[in-house]
């Protein structure tokens, strides 16, 4: 009797890792990688392989969860230098690169205006591309939040923790100025942005 009941426990154990293998295998064939990305676990081994590939140098300045995001200045539309993340210190903020001609930033941009409403988390966006097109863009778009320049350089990328230039790529800093988290590619909905945005 005991056997059987052994028998049955393991057939089920059996089953249900047959049942969640299928499901990984369909969910990888229709939507490929990107769902597991979106999990905080695939977000850190993400992360991780990107900068592992990107061979960043020992002791290179460089955003880490958990350190002060290193210090940087950059200009806005309008010239004035503004110092990251002292100029916004007090609330959390997202910092977000992007470019102009990337279009999963474009898409997630809405998202962004939307956070940035709510007044729960500062937004600014860093643009990693040519100033005169970004002017055109913010004149024509105008994302309701401010926007910086940065020349995109690996060395700007790795002081953001992006050593391999991925866009978007966003990094969320506490009120104190440390890093929090940082997130690979585009936020699909207003759902996955608040959840990732709460500090605790």
């Amino acid at each position: 009797m005991k056997a059987a009941k052994h028998g049955r426990f393991g057939t089920i154990i059996l089953l249900a890792l047959v049942f969640a293998s299928a499901l990984l295998f369909a969910t990888l064939v229709t939507q490929g990688f990107a769902p597991l990305w979106r999990t905080q676990i695939g977000q850190q081994a993400l992360d991780r392989w990107l900068r592992f590939r990107a061979h960043v140098p020992e002791g290179t300045p460089m955003a880490r969860a958990g350190e002060a995001l290193p210090q940087v200045e950059l200009a806005d539309l309008q010239g004035a230098r503004i110092p990251l993340p002292a100029a916004y210190l007090g609330k959390p903020l997202l910092i977000n690169l992007w470019a102009t001609w990337c279009g999963p930033c474009l898409r997630e941009m809405p998202l962004l205006d939307a956070l940035s409403a709510s007044g729960t988390t500062r937004v600014v966006g860093v643009a990693w591309d040519e100033a005169a097109d970004v002017r055109a863009f913010v004149q024509q778009r105008a994302p309701g939040y401010p926007v910086l320049l940065a020349t995109p350089t690996k060395a700007n990328a790795t002081l953001f923790g992006d050593p391999s230039g991925v866009l978007p790529y966003t990094v969320l800093v506490d009120g104190k100025g440390r890093v929090v988290r940082q997130h690979v590619g585009p936020f699909e909905s207003a759902d996955e942005l608040a959840a990732w945005v709460k500090v605790d």
